[in-house]
């Protein structure tokens, strides 16, 4: 007899190297992920098309319409910075609408995740332009979190050539900022294109704090807002697991 699968529908730039492996990585058996790529603009700057991606969406979700999805992972978090936390939220419903069922952004997602572990202290890890981190800590500022230490990724601004091993080293520069470990604190790594999920695996039992990203929280939030946070324990992913223990424990508080 064959297994039924759930099918989840994720979003993402054209040019995104990193979403759909980590996804598949992430996702418990029995979901399978079907991907939209938001379209090419090569006469626009980075600015210009995280901006445009905002109107793309709609088609986007059209595209994965007839794929009996049971919601979707809009995965670029840099259109949702412009937006501010009350206007990606207002995106969100309105795509959630257009689909039928629950779609989630990648920024929305995280902003969940922080707030059902409590987190009021991040340390923000970015692989940003200046401009780009700039929009990234007032987003999370205006959201209410103190951001304790930001840390730039060497070669930031060029996200898609960033490696595992320079997340890996990003990491321990992070780490070594924890300080003192408390049930406040999250370490946070922005950026859907940014290959930290084998790094993180490898260290994430070890830190202390919860380690979020914008995969780790898409794919926690879009379970859950399918009534399938059950299933996360059944994810091959460490890293997961752990965030889900996390906040299953913040919530019990």
């Amino acid at each position: 007899m064959f297994a039924v699968n759930r099918n989840i529908g994720v979003v993402v730039p054209c040019s995104n190297p990193t979403v759909e492996p980590e996804v598949h990585a992430l996702l418990p058996s029995g979901f399978f992920p079907y991907i939209a790529r938001l379209p090419h603009y090569p006469d626009l700057d980075l600015k210009a098309r995280l901006a445009k991606y905002v109107l793309d969406l709609p088609d986007s979700i059209d595209r994965l319409k007839g794929l009996n999805l049971s919601g979707v992972l809009v995965a670029c978090t840099g259109s949702s910075y412009g937006l501010g936390k009350n206007e990606d939220k207002i995106w969100m419903d309105a795509a959630s609408e257009q689909l039928g069922n629950p779609v989630v952004s990648a920024a929305g997602s995280v902003s969940r995740v922080l707030e059902l572990l409590k987190a009021e202290e991040i340390i923000l890890i970015s692989p940003y332009p200046d401009w780009l981190t700039a929009e990234l800590t007032l987003f999370w500022s205006n959201a209410g979190y103190k951001i304790s230490k930001l840390i730039k990724i060497e070669k930031s601004g060029i996200i898609y050539d960033l490696t595992q091993v320079d997340v890996a080293r990003t990491l321990k520069v992070a780490i070594e900022a924890v300080g003192e470990v408390n049930s406040n604190k999250v370490l946070l790594v922005a950026g859907t294109g940014v290959p930290s999920l084998q790094p993180i695996e490898e260290i994430v039992s070890s830190i202390g704090i919860p380690v979020v990203t914008s995969q780790l929280a898409g794919i926690w939030h879009l379970l859950s807002s399918m009534n399938s946070q059950q299933e996360i324990r059944n994810s091959g992913s460490v890293a997961l697991r752990e965030l889900d223990q996390h906040i299953q424990q913040r919530t019990i508080l």
